[in-house]
């Protein structure tokens, strides 16, 4: 049985418009690798992930499904479409979108964990190219595992060189079953 938690769109979006102000007009992929990465650092550290979205097995590399809706523009699953749009905008105008914040992050809903982890993955994704920021996701055993254009295992996020990875994976366990980020 796969490893899920349940996704906080409050934090997601907090998370996404850090994100935003941090590196303005990012694209969606480089989004979308900085939350895999900050979601990854997190749970091995500390046995939950921070936003819990479903990461999905694409060409690309691993994209946040939810997240990938928002910045598309489909609200469907949003509880509040309007905080949505409060909190980002998309310039779709060039050859690749561009994801702006539209506020400051509210931090009291970020652990200071989660803004670590969200920062060291950005400092890592920014300054590498498309294909290489690509290719190295392709190496992570969560997106291995997975099926092509399926959710990946969050255990599978949690690295097998790890030396607590069964207690983190007990606690992840103890956190999805209870809801908690």
């Amino acid at each position: 049985m796969a490893l899920r938690f349940k996704f906080s769109e409050e934090k997601a979006l907090e998370a996404l418009c850090w994100i935003a102000r941090q590196w303005p007009d990012i694209t969606p992929f480089y989004v979308a690798k900085v939350l895999f990465y900050a979601e990854k650092a997190h749970i091995n550290a500390y046995g939950r992930p921070i936003i819990a979205d479903t990461f999905i097995r694409m060409n690309y590399g691993p994209v946040p499904s939810t997240i990938r809706d928002f910045i598309e523009g489909n609200y469907l699953f949003a509880s509040n479409a309007e905080e949505v749009t409060a909190t980002i905008s998309v310039d779709a105008t060039g050859r690749y979108p561009k994801v702006r914040a539209l506020r400051d992050a509210r931090l009291d809903l970020l652990s200071e964990s989660d803004v670590e982890c969200l920062r060291d993955a950005l400092s890592m994704c920014r300054p590498m190219g498309f294909a290489a920021l690509s290719d190295m996701t392709h190496l992570e055993r969560a997106w291995l595992d997975a099926e092509p254009n399926q959710p990946m295992d969050y255990a599978d996020f949690i690295d097998d060189d790890n030396p607590h990875r069964d207690e983190i994976i007990e606690q992840a366990l103890t956190h999805a079953a209870h809801g908690v980020l």
